[in-house]
């Protein structure tokens, strides 16, 4: 039994009416009512089937990405408090589905020092219906949540809705009968205000905001989508989805209750998995969580602890993956008591701060064009003391990250808009020659002995190639079944994945998850299948012990079959790192020498350039640059601080990617000024625009800073605890200009 199935139905999440002075409700702190009966199975003080079980579970899914990945590095880890202490992780960018909370669960069951601890993540109920998924999560105590869009069902096929005036007006929706025109389509008694209104084929959705009378509904936006064919049916007039307003009070009393039995909950703030550059809207839910938690009891402190996953090709067999935690922001009693006496504000400055953090631990770039020139800009960056160094993971990331800011900020200078030139056209040249950056400085000059040295490496590796090619291939015959349905399998569901997304681009973010499930479902049944033929035939020595027991020679057989398989692909990857080295020594036997050395010039003018820029522009963003120059030495360091600086998203084309105001508005725009915090969704469905935002709340409701002054990012209380302080100067800049610009 999961901890959620442990919820006494008794328990009712309170809520507390907040008076405005005007003798009028102003908005509703929704506190819990605390269950002292309620056993938490996974918050670590006494043992349990169900945690032996989550740890049987953890067990698995760390042999799986051993062996999906070839690397995984923790960064932060000194950031999680100890066990015991009610924690919410807070993990962004959710960019490999069900990879993401699994990896999550796994590094953190693992942490030392204390640190380690179950954590029982917030799942889209909807997810927890596949009977895979529905299976683990049920052993990990995963708590279900449900959305709108996942209950969208096609409305009565004799009723229309159109826009009159979809120019001027596209909020604005009438509704008719198909077979009879005359006849009413019963808005106010078929729907209700904050219910989800869909078109077909998943093209869009938006919330309803007011139902003025049978025929006319008032939409909260508009469908938003750059499919032709939106405009094209409201005009003409089109079938509808409908799905009711949910009502998040039970999930939110599952969580209160979770936390205050000292347990780790995880969550996804930005809803559904995408494959964006950056973050999406995140949404209230979170800090609900926490401030309702701390009404509830003034003596709890809730940490929540931002953790960002980076993924160096995501869907990719054998690639890397960054987990960092960062800077936890405690919500204490205090903080309960303000959410008591004026919920909004304090929930939109506690989400500021939370939005904040995440992005502070995440790569956000506007588009994909920008992020692959940055990480472009990354490698031709040369510290000063150690131009030619290896960077590990997680200083790869800081770079990417820092990067980004200062892109950001100065992005209009045209040195920048100069250097991002050379970049492309600097990537489209190594494009053109089949090599990556890093391959540049390995090809060697046409002089006598620099290619009987290329052909007496080539030759070499070519020869170590065919060697361990060799080698690996038993065991990718055995496996290339399973490669061949996970490949079809994956693609399937990316199709299905992207068909029924508004946010998704490619579907990139569905492939690995699937080949994963795929792969634990199908390799025992294979190799139970391969071991019983073998049985069978007896095609292979048995020892001769063994030779009138079936079971022991089933086991036999199974263990060879297993040990096969994973030889062969550490062989195999060595292999393909020798692949990978062949380029430039074929560049350096057959391209002319003027190629190679315009190359070998152009690289290190773009190296010379974009290191010099970043070192004159560099401390103007970040005050600790000139000890972020020497990266050999930063990389040592056991701890990098981040806290001296944010990272935030530009604008992006796709609605979808807001601006951080926008990200922090749109979390909070559905509640008005009587409404119900417990309204908010939990996870993101992307349908609110800016105008609206500015018609619900004014600026200093969202929580920006209107002073203007410089603070430091963190504050120690008189209690010696570190508080996050509100966000600093440039973060307000920054959403003016982005307001601006709108």
């Amino acid at each position: 039994m999961s901890e959620t199935d442990n919820t006494n139905n008794t328990n009712k999440i309170k809520e507390v009416p907040v008076d405005d002075g005007t003798g009028k409700p102003k908005s509703r702190a929704h506190v819990p009512e605390i269950n002292r009966s309620y056993v938490n199975f996974y918050n670590g003080s006494t043992w349990s089937i169900q945690r032996w079980l989550y740890d049987v579970v953890m067990f698995l899914f760390n042999i799986l990405f051993t062996i999906f990945f070839r690397e995984i590095k923790i960064r932060g880890a000194y950031n999680v408090p100890p066990e015991g202490v009610p924690t919410i992780l807070v993990c962004a960018p959710h960019a490999n589905q069900f990879i993401d909370p699994s990896i999550v669960m796994v590094e953190t069951r693992k942490l030392t020092k204390g640190r380690n601890r179950q954590t029982c993540f917030v799942t889209a109920q909807s997810s927890l219906k596949m009977k895979v998924v529905g299976f683990f999560g049920g052993l990990i105590g995963s708590i279900p949540v449900p959305r709108a869009q996942d209950y969208l069902q096609a409305v009565d096929s004799n009723l229309e809705i159109f826009c009159p005036d979809y120019e001027n007006n596209p909020t604005l929706i009438k509704g008719r009968c198909v077979d009879n025109p005359s006849k009413s389509p019963e808005f106010t008694t078929r729907f209700t205000p904050k219910s989800l209104i869909g078109l077909p084929d998943y093209l869009a959705n938006t919330q309803i905001k007011e139902i003025v009378d049978d025929e006319t509904i008032v939409l909260v936006s508009p469908f938003k989508s750059k499919n032709p064919r939106v405009p094209e049916l409201l005009i003409n007039g089109t079938q509808f989805k409908y799905a009711p307003k949910i009502d998040n009070s039970k999930v939110f009393q599952n969580v209160f209750n979770h936390l205050h039995t000292n347990g780790t909950v995880g969550i996804f703030p930005e809803g559904g998995s995408h494959d964006r550059p950056s973050l999406l809207p995140i949404k209230a839910g979170v800090v609900i969580m926490a401030l309702g938690a701390a009404a509830a009891d003034p003596d709890m402190e809730v940490h929540i602890v931002p953790v960002g996953l980076h993924y160096f090709h995501r869907n990719k067999f054998r690639s890397r993956a960054v987990i960092e935690y960062g800077e936890p922001i405690i919500v204490d009693g205090k903080m309960g008591q303000k959410y008591l006496e004026s919920p909004r504000e304090c929930t939109s400055k506690l989400l500021n701060k939370v939005t904040d953090s995440l992005f502070s631990v995440t790569e956000n770039a506007p588009d994909y064009d920008t992020l692959m020139t940055i990480q472009a800009a990354r490698r031709l960056f040369q510290s000063y003391e150690s131009p030619e160094h290896r960077f590990s993971l997680p200083l790869v990331v800081e770079i990417n990250r820092r990067l980004l800011v200062g892109y950001n900020k100065y992005k209009e200078d045209p040195r920048i808009i100069r250097l991002k030139q050379m970049v492309t056209n600097y990537n489209n040249i190594l494009y053109s020659y089949g090599l990556k950056d890093h391959q540049v400085e390995e090809i060697q000059s046409s002089s006598i002995k620099d290619i009987l040295l290329s052909f007496f490496l080539l030759t070499e590796r070519t020869a170590r190639l065919l060697l361990f090619f060799s080698l690996s291939l038993p065991g990718s015959i055995l496996f290339t079944p399973i490669f061949i349905v996970c490949n079809v399998y994956s693609k399937k569901k990316q199709r299905e994945g992207l068909k029924k997304s508004v946010v998704k681009i490619k579907g990139i973010d569905l492939i690995a998850t699937w080949k994963l499930i795929v792969a634990l479902l199908l390799a025992p049944i294979l190799y139970v299948t391969y071991s019983l033929i073998l049985i069978y035939t007896q095609w292979v020595w048995i020892p001769p012990m063994i030779k009138n027991h079936v079971l022991w020679q089933f086991i036999y057989f199974y263990a060879i079959l297993v040990l096969t398989t994973y030889s062969s692909l550490k062989t195999g990857e060595i292999g393909v790192d020798l692949l990978k080295s062949l380029p430039p020594l074929f560049a350096s036997l057959f391209y002319p020498n003027d190629k190679i050395y315009k190359l070998k010039a152009m690289r290190k003018e773009l190296s010379h350039e974009l290191t010099s820029l970043c070192n004159e522009l560099g401390p103007t963003v970040f005050p600790d640059y000139e000890k972020f120059k020497t990266l050999h030495e930063y990389d040592k360091m056991k701890h990098l601080d981040t806290s001296s600086f944010k990272v935030y998203p530009n604008r992006s084309r796709s609605n979808s990617i807001q601006s951080t105001g926008s990200v922090v508005s749109n979390a909070l725009s559905r509640v008005n000024s009587r409404g119900s915090l417990s309204d908010i969704p939990i996870f993101n469905d992307s349908s609110r625009p800016t105008s609206y935002i500015e018609s619900v709340m004014s600026e200093d409701e969202v929580g920006s800073s209107s002073d203007g002054e410089v603070v430091d990012d963190e504050k120690e209380n008189e209690d010696g605890k570190i508080y996050m302080r509100p966000q600093s100067k440039i973060a307000n800049l920054v959403r003016e200009k982005w307001q601006d610009d709108e």
